[in-house]
C-alpha cells in the first residue's frame, strides 16, 4: 500500500487501468484507461480526469483498439489575465480565456507560455486552429 496526497491507493476505488509512477517518489506521472470497446467516452472521460486530479496527475491517455485520446493538464497561474469580480465571475473567465485565444496570434502572448510541453502544443495545435478559424463565444454571454 502507498498513499498519495493522503489518499491510499488500495482504498481508492481503481480509475485507471494503468498508472506510471516515478521509480523514485510517489509522484504519478501517467494514468491510461484501456477500453477494448469504450461504450461512454463522457464517462470515461470524467473518471479519468477526477483520477488525475486526485493524484495531480498531469497526463492521462484513454486508448481503444482503434483511437487514442490524449488528456494534458498544465499549470497556466498568471497566463490568464483575470481576476474575480463579485458578480458574473464565469463569465468574465470565459471572456479573459477567449482574450487569451485571441491575443495568441501574437508574439508576446505566445512568449509567455513558459512550459515547453504546453508550448509545443500551443504551436501544433491551438495556434493554427486559432489562426485558420474564428474565436467567438459558443452561445450568448
Amino acid at each position: 500500500m502507498w498513499a498519495r496526497n493522503g489518499v491510499s491507493f488500495n482504498q481508492m476505488p481503481a480509475q485507471a487501468d494503468i498508472i506510471v509512477s516515478s521509480p523514485d517518489s510517489t509522484e504519478v506521472k501517467l494514468v491510461v484507461e484501456a477500453k477494448l470497446k469504450p461504450r461512454d467516452l463522457r464517462e470515461t472521460e470524467r473518471q479519468l480526469k477526477n483520477f488525475m486530479l486526485q493524484l495531480r496527475c498531469p497526463l492521462g491517455l484513454v486508448v481503444s483498439p482503434e483511437r487514442l485520446w490524449v488528456y494534458f493538464e498544465f499549470n497556466i497561474e498568471g497566463l490568464i489575465k483575470f481576476h474575480l469580480p463579485s458578480t458574473g465571475g464565469g463569465v468574465a473567465f470565459e471572456n479573459a480565456v477567449q482574450a487569451w485565444l485571441e491575443d495568441l496570434s501574437n508574439d508576446t502572448a505566445r512568449s509567455q507560455v513558459h512550459d515547453p510541453k504546453l508550448r509545443e502544443i500551443v504551436n501544433h495545435y491551438i495556434l493554427p486552429a486559432i489562426e485558420t478559424g474564428i474565436v467567438r463565444a459558443a452561445g450568448p454571454r
